[in-house]
Formats: structure tokens, C-alpha cells, sequence
């Protein structure tokens, strides 16, 4: 347990290093005076306009990102929630859901529980020279929270939840995809041929205004860390490239503790760890406290105002296993940059993302991308990505092209 900390407090001191190195030359800066300032201070007209400095674009700002993953509890029941202010546009049965919205308003005020029930469904194929095939899956899952303690907007305590059942239509299923093919990483993630999981069941509890958050139970921890705007494979792209990380051997669930502390609006720093109960496509969920196969990760991040005073934001990860004596799973390390910054439109974002690992524990080392994604609406998303990754075993190289209209190519 203390060599996989080691490692990854290692990991963080260079993800620390290098946006400390970042924050100094762009507080370059920072020294320049405002307009607001420029105001109230003496003007020379006759003074030459000073040079744009490097990075003068940067100051601090508030987060591009929600407080969670996409895919997480929390962000589920927030787009269920935006669903219920304009039911009529963006509902096909809008009477229906008025009288189940009021239902639900009625179970919070007596149980304070919320819910949300999500089906999503994937047809996807697969064509080379050597091998053709394609298959399809669907996901039906049940997210809820309850809150046992405090209020919604003051110090809550919830217990959340999520149970699902992950089945194929086929033989084959999106999932299984890159398994019977020499592709690197997954054409897309989730939909497999599992059955019934509870993969979440913890306690979260928010301190001080919300900056202090503190997660402890079953969980996913993908859903804590090394997030961004496309990091689920049922909003924007489907590929594993973007909608998942390749070179990080997260848990598909495991038991544990994670935190995230934010003493102001630019800086968060977070991390934690847990024991693996299942990897890639487990059905398995045991609950088993006494795992010897441990995962961990720490990441820091700063939020800014970036280009034509958009939000931006820039995180560091670092992460690393330790199997001890779990013979079908691999120890390793990595680190994971990214860096997002907002469009000129609501809901529009920018993604780079470089990320590497060391060890056996992934089939990657080595991954780039740059993406772009919009929201329409609330619900619809359009968007193109294009990355490339390194093969861990053979050095080869792979590139992928994604767009979010559910049409992906990958090549070898």
C-alpha cells in the first residue's frame, strides 16, 4: 500500500512541478495593469501600448467544468432536472411527465430521495481486410441519491446509488469489439454483455460552503478524476480515445475514498484510492473490503479565464496500481494532462489532452488527442475529435478519428 502512494505522490510532484513552472510565466502577466485600473490611474497618451506579454490571456477564473463527470450521479440527475423546466419542448409526452414530475416532487418532500432512470442503446459495426463484424447493447440504469443529513445547499449528506443492467442484442456487443481485433483501445465503452451491477454505493458529504468533498463507499473513481467535457462515451464521442482514457488502468468499481478540496474558484486539488473488484467488461461486484490489487490518484487543476474571457481549465494527474498478488491483473503507473477551454456559445468546448503510462497495467503508453464538442439544446451534441496512441507491447502507433453523430474510424 505505501510503495503505490510513493509512486503516485512522485507523479503529483511533477504534475505539481510542471503547473507551478506554468503559473510563473504566465503571471508574467498578471502584473499588467487592468482596464478597470487603467481608469483610475494617470494616462499618458503619449506612452507606446506595451508588448502583449507571453500567456497575457490568462487570469484566474471560474471552472469551465461542472462540479462532476458527465457521467456521474450528481451531473444524471442535474440533465433529468433540466429536463423538467421546459418538458413541453423537450419531452415526446409532456402531460405524462408533468404528473410524474409532481410525483417525484411529492417522494422528495416526504423520502428527500431523487432519481432518474436512463436507458441508452448502441448498434455498432466494424470492417477491415482481416476481420468484419458488429453487434449491439443497451444499459438501463437506476441513479439515485438520498439525502440523510443537512439540505441540498448546506452541508448535505447524501447516500448514492446507481444499479444497472448492461445486455447485448448479439453475439457480439460494442464492447467486444477490441477484443477480436488488434485495435488498442475500445471503439467505444460500457456497452457489454455484463448483466446486473451496482457499481456505485456510497456516502457523499459536502463541508465548508461546498469547497470540501469527501466520497467514501463503492464508487467508480473515473468518476472523481481526470475528467473533462467529453468523458462519456453517451454524450459526445463514443470512442474509448476520448470518451475514456486508454492509458489509465482505472477500476471498473472498487472500495474506497476519495476527496476534492477547492479553497477558491481557480484551484482544486483531489485524489484518492481504492481497491479493484472488477477491470474492463467484470460483471463481478463482491464488495470485498480485503483486495490486495489497490489503485490510487492525486490530481491538481486551475481554473481560468482564458481567450476572449472564456473559461478554461488545466489538470494534472497522476496515478498508479499495485496487484500484490492478484495474478490476471498488471501494476503500473502514469500521468494524464489536459487542458479545456470554452467556446464562444454556450456549451461548446475545446479539449488537449496528452496522457502516458509505464507497466503492464494498460495496452497504451502513449496518448494525444484534440477535440471539440457542442451542446444543442441541452441534450443533442455534435462534435469531431482526432487523436493517436502508442502501443505499450510494440511501439506502434494508432490514430482515430471521432465524430459525436456516432460514426467513428479507426486506424491501425
Amino acid at each position: 500500500m505505501a510503495f503505490i502512494f510513493f509512486k503516485i505522490l512522485d507523479l503529483f510532484k511533477l504534475a505539481l512541478l510542471s503547473l507551478i513552472v506554468f503559473m510563473i510565466v504566465s503571471n508574467s502577466a498578471f502584473s499588467q495593469p487592468s482596464s478597470q485600473n487603467d481608469t483610475n490611474a494617470p494616462h499618458n497618451s503619449d506612452t507606446a501600448a506595451k508588448e502583449p506579454k507571453l500567456l497575457s490571456f490568462l487570469r484566474e477564473g471560474p471552472s469551465i467544468l461542472s462540479e462532476d463527470a458527465p457521467d456521474s450521479i450528481n451531473a444524471v440527475i442535474e440533465q433529468r432536472d433540466d429536463l423538467a423546466i421546459d418538458p413541453r419542448r423537450r419531452s415526446l409526452f409532456p402531460d405524462f411527465y408533468y404528473n410524474l414530475r409532481q410525483k417525484r416532487l411529492d417522494w422528495w418532500k416526504k423520502l428527500r430521495v431523487e432519481l432518474t432512470l436512463t436507458y441508452d442503446a448502441l448498434v455498432q459495426g466494424y470492417n477491415d481486410p482481416d476481420e468484419s463484424l458488429g453487434g449491439g447493447a443497451g444499459d438501463l440504469s437506476l441513479s439515485g441519491r438520498w439525502l440523510i443529513v443537512g439540505e441540498k445547499y448546506n452541508k448535505p449528506f447524501y447516500l448514492s446509488f446507481r444499479v444497472r443492467d448492461r445486455h447485448g442484442y448479439s453475439e457480439y456487443t460494442p464492447s467486444n469489439i477490441r477484443s477480436e481485433t488488434d485495435l488498442l483501445w475500445g471503439t467505444t465503452s460500457g456497452f457489454n454483455d455484463a448483466g446486473f451491477q451496482i457499481p456505485d454505493l456510497f456516502f457523499d458529504q459536502e463541508l465548508f460552503d461546498g469547497r470540501l468533498d469527501l466520497i467514501y463507499g463503492q464508487f467508480s473513481i473515473d468518476k472523481f478524476v481526470d475528467k473533462h467535457a467529453f468523458r462519456s462515451a453517451k454524450r459526445f464521442f463514443l470512442n474509448e480515445a476520448f470518451s475514456d482514457n486508454p492509458t489509465v488502468s482505472f477500476p471498473s468499481f472498487g472500495a474506497g475514498f476519495a476527496a476534492k478540496w477547492m479553497p477558491n474558484q481557480s484551484w482544486e486539488f483531489g485524489g484518492g484510492g481504492s481497491n479493484i473488484q472488477g477491470i474492463e467488461d467484470d460483471s463481478k461486484v463482491d464488495f470485498k473490503l480485503d483486495s490486495s490489487a489497490l489503485f490510487g490518484a492525486v490530481q491538481i487543476a486551475y481554473n481560468f479565464s482564458g481567450i476572449n474571457n472564456k473559461s478554461g481549465r488545466l489538470q494534472a494527474m497522476g496515478w498508479g496500481t499495485s496487484v500484490n498478488d492478484e495474478e490476471d491483473l498488471s501494476s503500473g503507473s502514469g500521468i494524464s494532462f489536459t487542458m479545456e477551454h470554452s467556446g464562444r456559445v454556450k456549451g461548446e468546448s475545446f479539449v488537449l489532452r496528452y496522457a502516458q503510462s509505464n507497466g503492464d497495467a494498460t495496452r497504451t503508453d502513449l496518448l494525444f488527442f484534440l477535440g471539440y464538442g457542442r451542446e444543442i439544446g441541452g441534450f443533442d451534441h455534435v462534435g469531431v475529435g482526432l487523436g493517436a496512441g502508442r502501443s505499450s507491447a510494440t511501439s506502434k502507433w494508432q490514430t482515430v478519428f471521432d465524430s459525436a453523430t456516432s460514426k467513428a474510424y479507426q486506424s491501425k
